[in-house]
């Protein structure tokens, strides 16, 4: 029963997507964290093979493992390349996104899925959040701002999860994680509800899996 439940919340949390289901072997996962770090990377090869950007396609299919069931959810492609630094990744073609630049410096992007009550947008629901920080901060004041993040959410575990991270921090309401790409940091916050998290950790797991820096063709 529990699983036919999780399987109607997954079709109308991704109405909009085109989706195929398939059944599996796989054994599903409790944790509330995304399993990005589970597939072990060439990091030689990620740093040496530039990826062409301008080749990239508008479109793809993905899958995501939910309950040990396999969704092939279209992806579009999501181009923030007039950002500095800029990036490029895949989102799903039912989430919103925006763009925000504060004062100091700093650039905020969410994509996020929105949930409407009484007519009324309610965008504090599942997100990913990638901060820039200012270019003028240094490496101690940026793990000391995601330590205090990571404090405000109650995100107090330190399971490694993202292996290029300089800091991150996890608990049932998500995940922080601090990075840096020349010489400029950022970070990351993977924001799911708790009656969300399977069906939200392996879409936003592929979101972060997509991202790649369009200055120097390379993944995370």
């Amino acid at each position: 029963m529990r699983k036919l439940l999780i399987i109607l919340m997954v079709i109308l949390f991704l109405s909009g997507c085109y989706i195929n289901i398939t059944k599996t072997d796989k054994d599903s996962s409790e944790s509330i964290i995304p399993p990005v770090s589970k597939t072990k990377e060439n990091f030689s090869e990620k740093k040496t093979n530039k990826i062409n950007i301008s080749e990239l396609p508008k479109s793809k299919e993905e899958t995501a493992t939910i309950e040990g069931v396999d969704y092939k959810v279209s992806y579009t492609l999501f181009d923030c390349s007039k950002l500095s630094p800029g990036f490029i990744t895949y989102i799903p073609e039912n989430m919103e996104t925006s763009i925000n630049n504060f004062g100091d410096g700093s650039t905020t992007v969410r994509i996020e899925t929105s949930k409407i009550i009484n007519g009324q947008f309610l965008h504090d629901y599942d997100y990913i959040e990638i901060t820039f920080l200012p270019r003028n901060v240094d490496k101690s004041y940026a793990i000391e701002k995601v330590k205090g993040l990571a404090n405000k959410y109650k995100l107090k575990e330190e399971q490694k999860i993202f292996n290029w991270a300089i800091f991150q921090r996890n608990g049932v309401y998500g995940v922080i994680v601090l990075g840096e790409h020349e010489g400029r940091y950022f970070y990351i916050i993977i924001h799911p509800t708790l009656e969300a998290s399977d069906m939200f950790n392996p879409i936003a797991k592929n979101v972060i899996k997509e991202f790649i820096w369009v200055d120097t063709g390379t993944r995370l």
